[in-house]
């Protein structure tokens, strides 16, 4: 998989997993603002496939996958 490949699936969460996104709008927003304040802050590189493991790794100590 490219990265323009995994964006494409990433973009497109919702529409293949409808049953898992359950936040409203304003949730959504508020998540993704958090999220975007956390990357601004970081004092080091990141890029995306950190950003996704370390969410996988944080998904994971909440069992989200089940």
């Amino acid at each position: 998989m490219n990265a323009e490949q995994l964006r494409y699936k990433m973009k497109n969460l919702d529409a293949l997993l409808p049953d898992r996104s359950v936040t409203n709008p304003e949730e959504f927003h508020a998540l993704y603002s958090k999220l975007r304040d956390l990357i601004e802050d970081t004092n080091y590189n990141i890029d995306i496939v950190d950003m996704y493991t370390a969410l996988h790794c944080a998904l994971e100590d909440f069992d989200m996958y089940e």
